[in-house]
């Protein structure tokens, strides 16, 4: 167990049994994404149902696919239904997902990015003016007055990697959420925000750090290795360019190279060193785990989501929740 905050992400699972157990064992909130299959919003109003205290997140929903109105109309209902237990997590995700999937041009991410939080805000908060921007130009940016959000701020938290959409982050999200992200690197980027949070005239304690974070716990430590490679080469090897770009920054080219010119993903993975793995992610028995998070938040992580292993059933979820669980459940 831990003292300190702790979230969960269970991927793309939803399961009403692990999101009430999630809220037994007492993580702040559970979050989700949606990328192409049940969108985040449908599987947090279920779960709005089923829970009453844990917080529920929506992440990482891009910017591209819903307009500004249509985050803050899912948004604002979602934190109605589920008494202001909501928070929303955006990312520009990628040209596999924006233009393969949705249709649309993959074109100046961090000038929409920016956008999109400060209309989103101006929506919560009911500004009935209108809003001249390059992507959008609403007349007005209030909801109908049948419809009074209960909270009109709800915490926007921005899924950067790049220094640019960090130092972005600082400037206008509430929070970051970085994934499979290097240990060093980590410790970079923080500076990188807090550039940031300075354009803005606020700290970067002002900016909740809330990682993403691949969590590969079992007692047989190379078998928890070997969980969270095969995690990571999923990234490498079919989302290319994207999360490889920040592996390839750290030093790890050769491990990329070769993880990709594999002949199988279980080849692959036998490509990826334990420094590789142990850099984007905690992993070994619950003590070591354990150990990992305390350095992690030594180092600015205000908030670990844990996400185990794409490849753990729920056997496997389960002990990792109960693993990392928070103090007093």
């Amino acid at each position: 167990m831990t003292s300190e905050r702790t979230a969960l992400s269970i991927g793309l699972l939803d399961d009403l049994g692990v999101v009430r157990e999630a809220e037994r064992l007492g993580y702040e909130s559970i979050w989700t994404g949606e990328g192409q299959g049940k969108t985040a919003f449908g599987k947090l109003e279920r779960w709005a149902t089923a829970t009453d205290e844990i917080g529920l997140g929506a992440s990482i929903v891009n910017v591209y696919s819903r307009t500004p109105a249509v985050l803050a109309q899912a948004t604002a209902t979602l934190d109605a239904h589920s008494d202001g237990r909501a928070s929303l997590g955006l990312g520009v995700a990628h040209p596999g997902v924006v233009e393969g999937f949705h249709g649309v041009p993959f074109e100046r991410p961090l000038p929409r990015m920016a956008e999109y939080i400060g209309l989103v805000r101006r929506y919560l908060a009911g500004v009935d003016e209108p809003f001249e921007g390059e992507f959008f130009s609403p007349e007005r940016t209030r909801f109908w007055e049948a419809f009074e959000p209960v909270r009109s701020t709800v915490p926007i938290y921005n899924a950067a990697l790049g220094p640019g959409n960090v130092r972005l982050t600082g400037e206008y999200a509430d929070g970051w959420l970085p994934y499979l992200y290097p240990v060093d690197r980590f410790r970079e980027a923080m500076g990188w925000l807090r550039e940031g949070a300075e354009r803005a005239g606020r700290s970067v304690d002002d900016v909740d750090v809330a990682m993403y974070l691949l969590t590969s716990v079992d007692e047989d430590a190379d078998a928890a290795y070997r969980a969270a490679a095969h995690h990571v080469v999923q990234y490498l090897r079919h989302i290319p360019g994207y999360y490889e770009g920040i592996a390839r920054e750290a030093g790890y080219d050769d491990e990329v190279d070769a993880a990709q010119a594999a002949d199988t993903d279980a080849d692959a993975v036998d490509e990826l060193s334990e420094g590789f793995v142990e850099s984007v992610g905690v992993v070994g028995t619950p003590d070591d785990v354990r150990a990992q998070l305390d350095e992690l938040r030594d180092a600015g992580l205000d908030l670990p989501i844990v996400r185990a292993p794409m490849s753990a059933d729920e056997d496997g979820l389960r002990d990792t929740m109960a693993a990392l669980a928070p103090e007093g459940s």
